[in-house]
């Protein structure tokens, strides 16, 4: 296995497990007993990969249709930010009663793992950036381009603290987390695509835009619609029906 390919899954899985740690200290802050926290947690980490092979599959299924060159991808971690609600809520619903609860607690720690999954592209030297009279030199592209990847690391490191001061507000209200970072990242994700490099099949995939700014714009109203059912509801503030720990 290729050196650069062997750091890209190591900064990846540093992601996952600073992600997971935050996770465990934000849920133990909030009151939710470790063992209850710690089975959530395995379940959104297999979602989330799951979420994530579902979008790598689904792209490439969506660009055979179209015709259009692609490299093939085995997951895409958008689709974990997508998925995993969708897929977390029965199991939630079922051993804890308190979905709002849970979001909130793994919402902020998961742009730590897009942080750091944009530092691994980085690396790696995919997902690059339009070509630049300067800026970093990118092997697949055997040019100097725009280092989008970072400014993405950055723009997630920074909605990682923007979440994590918004869920730590006690009057916040409980389950918008998810409907809110859905919004957040989906509008920078579709600007930010406007800094990578496409070919220009690529960059008209529908309606002048690519493919990824229309799963941006999907995400955004997926979020819209998450966050409006939320705030119609009767729950609110940190009040949950999970038991609190005793330690």
């Amino acid at each position: 296995m290729e050196i650069r390919l062997v750091f890209y899954y190591l900064i990846i899985g540093l992601g996952a497990v600073i992600s997971a740690v935050f996770a465990l200290f934000l849920g133990k802050k909030k009151g939710i007993p470790k063992d209850t926290l710690k089975i959530f947690l395995a379940l959104a980490l297999i979602f989330g990969i799951t979420g994530a092979v579902l979008m790598g599959r689904l792209q490439n299924f969506v660009m055979s249709l179209t015709g259009l060159p692609f490299s093939y991808s085995r997951m895409r971690i958008f689709g974990g930010l997508l998925f995993t609600p969708v897929f977390l809520y029965f199991p939630v619903k079922y051993l804890a009663g308190d979905f709002g609860l849970i979001t909130d607690t793994f919402c902020p720690g998961m742009y730590i793992l897009l942080g750091f999954s944009k530092i691994a592209c980085a690396v790696y030297g995919c997902c690059y950036g339009i070509p630049l009279d300067t800026g970093i030199y990118n092997r697949f592209s055997e040019c100097t381009v725009f280092p989008v990847q970072l400014l993405e690391s950055v723009l997630c490191f920074m909605l990682f603290g923007l979440m994590y001061f918004y869920t730590a507000k006690a009057k916040h209200r409980k389950g918008t987390a998810w409907g809110l970072s859905g919004i957040l990242y989906g509008v920078m994700r579709f600007f930010i695509e406007f800094l990578r490099y496409y070919t220009p099949e690529e960059k008209t995939f529908f309606l002048g835009i690519n493919f990824w700014q229309v799963i941006s714009i999907i995400t955004v109203t997926a979020g819209a619609v998450s966050l409006i059912y939320t705030c119609l509801g009767k729950s609110r503030g940190c009040k949950n029906d999970i038991p609190q720990c005793e330690e």
